[in-house]
């Protein structure tokens, strides 16, 4: 792994400064490896940000940055059919095959169901 000296680069994060400051001096991989491509470090930053490499095995459980736990997508609530006999059960969403999304909006839509909501809100 590599140390990143982020300090000015958290007060224009697209997530919020609070992301980069809450997980300073942690292993981030956890919270940032779900959100970013992998090689957005290189691609965004001056070499000169990068610190050095971190040791693996000199990380311990308490220098780890917990990923924020997935919360359960909520059901929506039955809905009563027009003629009232029937409840209709919301089924869960199935994210459809790619060839099967045509423009952005297909896209954004699955995107929207799919996606943690910090990557959705970045």
């Amino acid at each position: 792994g590599k140390a990143y000296d982020l300090i000015k680069f958290g007060k224009v994060h697209p997530g919020g400064a609070h992301l980069i400051y809450d997980n300073a001096g942690k292993d981030a991989t956890a919270v940032f490896d779900p959100i970013h491509p992998k090689d957005i470090m290189e691609k965004l930053l001056k070499p000169s940000l990068t610190m050095g490499h971190v040791d693996l095995a000199s990380i311990t459980a308490e220098h780890i940055a917990k990923a924020p736990e997935k919360k359960a997508a909520a059901k929506k609530a039955p809905t009563k059919s027009d003629a009232g006999a029937a409840v209709a059960e919301v089924e869960d969403f199935v994210k459809p095959p790619l060839a099967a999304m045509l423009n952005t909006f297909d896209f954004e839509s699955v995107a929207r169901e799919t996606m943690e909501p910090q990557a959705w809100g970045y």
